[in-house]
């Protein structure tokens, strides 16, 4: 599955973090190292189960869990018309 941002979302890196800024509501949503890292690698088109397996080996932890914190990350981005799913 790949995604992109909405049309009327911002993305910005902050050092080690970012944020989307939904430019009609004027808020914004920061995401941790690992969410900037994500969003990153979504936005160069990887879907998520690629970004997921680079993720979970660049910090070492298990692909299982990694996939579902992105889930729950994607699910809530989705859910706050942040990003969008692209069709296949």
């Amino acid at each position: 599955m790949k995604y992109q941002l909405a049309d009327h979302v911002s993305f910005t890196e902050v050092d080690d973090e970012a944020v989307l800024l939904d430019l009609n509501l004027g808020a914004y949503f920061s995401l941790n190292h690992v969410g900037a890292l994500l969003m990153a690698r979504l936005l160069d088109q990887q879907d998520v189960d690629t970004a997921s397996a680079a993720i979970a080996e660049q910090f070492q932890q298990p692909p299982v869990a990694v996939r579902q914190d992105i889930a729950l990350l994607l699910e809530q981005l989705l859910e706050e018309k942040l990003i969008i799913e692209l069709a296949d």
